[in-house]
């Protein structure tokens, strides 16, 4: 099967767009902060501590817990010397911690429990039905009375 010639790289599409690009390096440059990063802290307070931020000289760091908090602003002045040494955080002048929340986690496998109708409900929308002069309305209805009944089953 022969190859598109309009088809790019997706390397190259994400270098021509100007926005792109910029997101692009500045993932890339957090990325490598948090890998010196992690480096530079205990394996097991890595794991809840990343790179938030580093502008001017600041470098903002997120945890997800209190207690990573804490650790880390009573290691902060260890952890300062550590980065210093690093040719990234050679402009560090000072460190932010702050608790951020963990992502909410989405179960789509979630089912609502609904309470059930009873018979004489789904009668009564069925009995609706028939004084009903709107066809379509009636059938609609006529299937909710169904519907419902079959769901309490």
């Amino acid at each position: 099967m022969a190859q598109d010639g309009t088809i790019k790289n997706i390397r190259d599409l994400m270098l021509c767009n100007k926005e792109v690009k910029s997101l692009t390096e500045n993932s890339l440059q957090v990325a490598e902060l948090n890998h010196i990063l992690a480096t530079s802290l205990p394996s097991k307070l890595a794991q809840f501590c990343k790179v938030a931020s580093y502008r001017n000289g600041a470098l903002h760091l997120e945890t997800r817990t209190g207690a990573a908090a804490t650790q880390l602003r009573f290691m902060q002045p260890q952890i300062f010397s550590k980065l210093k040494k690093s040719s990234k955080f050679r402009a560090l002048q000072s460190i932010n911690i702050r608790i951020a929340a963990a992502p909410a986690q989405l179960d789509r496998h979630y089912k609502r429990s609904l309470p059930t109708v009873s018979r004489q409900n789904c009668l009564l929308i069925r009995q609706t039905a028939d004084t009903i002069a709107d066809h379509q309305l009636a059938d609609s209805m006529r299937n909710l009375a169904d519907t419902l009944k079959n769901r309490g089953n």
